[in-house]
């Protein structure tokens, strides 16, 4: 069973969705302006949130019967 889960990536200040910059690929220790408010915002914690919202989402579906790990990718 093949399933496509996709969540927002909020802004931890205003809980607004970040939209960041077109064609820019964001590593750790990177931040993330809001345009709603103008906060910074530390990717790798929006990252975590949002991780942490997938994996919730997954639970809901399948009722809490599964474990989920996420690994963070290779940084080269």
């Amino acid at each position: 069973m093949e399933q496509e889960l996709s969540v927002d990536l909020l802004c931890l200040h205003c809980q607004e969705q970040l939209r960041g910059e077109t064609n820019k690929i964001y590593k750790p220790g990177d931040t993330i302006k809001c345009d709603s408010c103008g906060e910074l915002n530390d990717y790798e914690r929006v990252i975590e949130i949002a991780q942490q919202k997938v994996v919730e989402l997954i639970k809901s579906q399948t009722e809490g019967d599964m474990t989920i790990t996420l690994d963070k990718p290779d940084e080269k």
